[in-house]
This record gives structure tokens, C-alpha cells and sequence, in this order.
């Protein structure tokens, strides 16, 4: 006799906070930034989300200029235009639409990125940029940096649903990017009235940041362009529904909760206050390199 195994479908989950982005200047761009907000200063370990553009660029003029990281990971993701990364460990990388600046800043590195349109339509710049903090055990590690191409992240698709996942996986696609800590990023475009249901990890705290649309995430919560709705818990499903009558877009990202104390000071996040300072005091020194 042969059994079927009925597996249970699990559990939803809810959504503890929505946080409206709030606008901030960034080089010679305002951006929109959704993390760190006042009730929650990490998701997984992700403790910065800013949303640009879109917004035509004039390249030579704008752009990020030279500045440092120590403590965490930067990662640009476009939506249009195309962008050049440089820093002080000698790494040079270009990506356009679809592709992503992954660079981890370790014990210190100054970078910077600017526009660089080839065509019409790559003036028009739109993206996300996100830091995720490092474990404790490799805060001061050596740089790095990866250059993930559009053609290199990976696809899903569903009825009225494109995925691409560019950190962790969904499903059977797993994302490019090599990752220090348990991580996902995904980019998902979500057709009127289409869902995207998924279980994820247990142990992962997740959001959704709205790029563009209207969503339910979980039962019932509407999230709008510009907010980031935290799921509650830690074990689950990821649900977001189009709402909307028009394309929806959003960025799912989450991991393993970040390893704390986390102490922020400008564009350092590190594990103390000496950390900190040794930071500050490196980047004076000419210890962190030049461009």
C-alpha cells in the first residue's frame, strides 16, 4: 500500500513594522533611505537601504565622490543607467542595468562611483544601495570586491512573476554573489494581481522594500513606493500580492540576524567604539589607501 505524505503549508508571516523611506542627500543625489529606521537598525544583516532615482545624470558632474567603509559590505544594484566602481585596493568594475557592485570594505578601503552613459536611456539612473554589517570574526578582514553582471544573476519565473536573485536562492536559482554570512537579495517584478509566495529560511529576518507599485506583504498589510515592511518572527512565509493596477516592484532582502553590539558612525559600522576610532584613525593616516 502506498502512502501520500501530506506536507503542511507553512504559516504566513506577518509584518511587524512598515517605515516610510526618508529623503537624504547622497554625493551630488537625494536619495530615498528606508534603513536604519528608528524601530529597527538591521534586517538580517542589512542595516542600510537607500533607493535612487530615477533621475537623469550628467556624467562628469555627478556621481559619489571618494570616501570610506570599514566594517560592512556596499552593494549598488541598477535599475538603469550604468555606473563605474573604483577604490583604493586597485579594483575597477562597470556594470549596467540588472547588474550589481558588490565590494566588501573590511579593516578599511576608500572607494567611489559615478555615471558613465554610453546611450540615451543609461542617463536615466535608478538603483538601491544597501550595506550589510560583517560578522564580528571578519570585520577586519582584507577587502574585496565582486562585479556581478546582469547576465550573471539568475532568473525565476512564475505565472505574472520574474525573480532575480542576486544574493542566496529561490527555489532552485541561486544568486551570484558570494556571501560571509547567511544572506538573500532578491529583485522581484510582480504583474497586477500575481503573488510571490515562498517559504524562507528558518532563523532569517527578511523585508520588502517597495521600488515601484503597491503591495500586500503577509495577510493584509498594504506597503506603498519608498516603504520597507519588516516580517515579524523568524520562521514562515514570504507572501506579497500586486495590489496594484500597475507592475510591481520590489526588493526582498534578509539573513541571519546581524552579529551586534552594532556601533554607526557615518560610514563605519563596527562591533565597539575602538573599533571605530581605529577605523577613523586608519582612514587619516593614509592607512586605508587613496584613489
Amino acid at each position: 500500500m502506498t502512502t501520500t505524505l501530506q506536507l503542511e503549508k507553512p504559516a504566513l508571516r506577518g509584518v511587524e513594522h512598515v517605515a516610510q523611506s526618508q529623503l537624504a542627500p547622497v554625493g551630488t543625489f537625494t536619495v530615498r533611505r528606508a534603513l536604519p529606521f528608528r524601530e529597527r537598525h538591521s534586517v538580517g544583516p542589512w542595516v542600510f537601504l537607500d533607493h535612487f532615482g530615477p533621475f537623469r545624470v550628467k556624467p562628469g558632474e555627478d556621481g559619489v565622490g571618494a570616501h570610506p567603509h570599514a566594517g560592512i559590505e556596499t552593494v549598488t544594484y541598477l535599475l538603469s543607467g550604468r555606473n563605474e566602481h573604483r577604490d583604493s585596493a586597485g579594483h575597477t568594475g562597470i556594470v549596467a542595468a540588472g547588474g550589481a557592485q558588490w565590494m566588501t570594505s573590511g579593516r578599511g578601503i576608500v572607494h567611489a562611483e559615478r555615471p558613465l552613459a554610453e546611450n540615451e536611456a543609461e542617463l536615466t539612473m535608478h538603483g538601491i544601495q544597501l550595506w550589510t554589517s560583517l560578522p564580528r570574526a571578519l570585520k577586519l578582514m582584507a577587502p574585496r570586491y565582486q562585479r556581478i553582471a546582469a547576465d550573471a544573476i539568475g532568473e525565476a519565473r512564475g505565472e505574472g512573476l520574474l525573480v532575480r536573485v542576486i544574493a542566496g536562492e529561490f527555489g532552485a536559482v541561486k544568486g551570484p554573489a558570494e556571501t560571509l554570512m547567511p544572506t538573500l537579495l532578491w529583485h522581484a517584478r510582480i504583474d497586477p494581481g500575481a503573488v510571490l509566495e515562498t517559504a524562507l529560511p528558518r532563523g532569517y529576518e527578511a523585508g520588502v522594500y517597495v521600488i515601484d507599485g503597491t503591495a500586500k506583504v503577509g495577510a493584509d498589510t498594504r506597503v506603498s513606493i519608498g516603504e520597507l515592511a519588516v516580517l515579524a518572527g523568524d520562521e514562515g512565509a514570504l507572501r506579497v500580492e500586486n495590489s496594484g493596477a500597475a507592475a510591481l516592484d520590489v526588493m526582498v532582502l534578509g539573513g541571519a540576524p546581524a552579529e551586534g553590539p552594532l556601533v554607526f558612525h557615518g560610514p563605519f559600522v563596527m562591533n565597539s567604539v575602538e573599533q571605530v576610532r581605529a577605523a577613523e584613525i586608519a582612514y587619516r593616516t593614509g592607512r586605508m589607501g587613496e584613489l
